[in-house]
Parts: structure tokens; C-alpha cells; sequence
């Protein structure tokens, strides 16, 4: 079981940045959080965000720890992408052509 209690986290992504609109507890009943989550992205949805299930101890911890997961994630993301250019570049480099004079 996670820690703390879950929690939705409702914001959007615009580029690198994590806007978070608003974070609100998950119903405690086993059955509610599906419907209720299913509920809440579809009018996210509509306006171009998206929700995730977050557990912690407050809503000011769930927010902070998917902004950290955001950033994590993002970070992750710039280092593969660094990596395939260097990748190419060593590629491109050993791909001398050579003319006969």
C-alpha cells in the first residue's frame, strides 16, 4: 500500500512545465476513486489537461511530489535525447568519404 492517502492532482503540462490547477482527496470508499477519477479527466480533458493519482500525506505534498516526477521525468528525457546526438554525431563522424585522386 502507498503512503498517505491518494490524492488527484489535476493541472496540464504546457512544454517542460507543470501547471497544477488544482488537487483534490480521493473518496476513501474502494469503488468510488475509478469513477470519480474517470469523472474528473474527462473534463480535464476538455480543457487540455490531465490527472494523476498521487498518494501523500496533504495535497501540498501530492503537488509537490508530482511537480518533483514531472521534473524527474523531464530531466530523464533531455539526457536520451543528448545521447542520441552524440550517438548520430560519432555515426556521421565515421562515415568519411574518401576520393581517389
Amino acid at each position: 500500500m502507498p503512503d498517505g492517502r491518494s490524492f488527484f492532482v489535476i493541472g496540464q503540462r504546457p512544454g517542460p512545465d507543470l501547471t497544477v490547477w488544482q488537487v483534490q482527496a480521493a473518496p476513501e470508499k474502494p469503488e468510488e476513486p475509478d469513477d470519480a477519477c474517470e469523472e474528473i479527466r474527462r473534463d480535464s480533458r476538455d480543457e487540455g489537461g490531465s490527472v494523476e493519482i498521487v498518494y501523500a500525506a496533504s495535497a501540498e505534498e501530492a503537488a509537490r511530489r508530482e511537480a518533483a516526477e514531472t521534473g524527474e521525468q523531464i530531466s530523464q528525457d533531455l539526457k536520451r535525447q543528448r545521447e542520441r546526438r552524440t550517438t548520430a554525431a560519432r555515426r556521421a563522424r565515421r562515415k568519411v568519404l574518401y576520393r581517389r585522386t
